[in-house]
């Protein structure tokens, strides 16, 4: 049996990939703001142990940075044209971003930055096919 296409339900080649990059970059604005205000109220499962700067000032970037990704994740669901341009952007900076808070909290970055990779191949590929099939 073969499932037929109907073009009311917004049949997109890449849509799984666009809503999942639109989850994942949401979801990950949400940690990295969660992370940011735990690293400004001195929490104790992280470690001062950064590559540059302290706890602190990379606390406050995450917070910031983890909105940004959220109004990112947010644009991508609205259909915005600038929502995956800014979703690649913000993905390709967190991953980079993750590598200097990679000793404070390993595990989160290293999961952190597979994400951000399957944002932005899920955002390069097909967040440009907006128009219904």
């Amino acid at each position: 049996m073969t499932m037929s296409r109907d073009s009311s339900y917004g049949a997109i080649e890449g849509a799984g990939w666009i809503a999942f990059a639109g989850i994942m970059l949401t979801l990950a604005g949400f940690f990295n703001v969660i992370n940011g205000i735990a690293a400004i109220a001195d929490s104790k499962y992280l470690v001062n142990q950064l590559l540059f700067a302290n706890l602190h000032a990379w606390g406050w970037f995450f917070l910031i940075w983890g909105i940004v990704q959220i109004f990112a994740g947010f644009a991508i669901f609205a259909g915005r044209s600038w929502g995956a341009i800014v979703g690649i952007i913000a993905a390709f900076f967190n991953v980079i971003a993750q590598l200097s808070w990679i000793n404070a909290n390993p595990w989160w970055a290293i999961s952190a930055m597979v994400i951000d990779i399957m944002v932005i191949y899920g955002l390069v590929v097909y967040g440009g096919q907006r128009t219904d099939a």
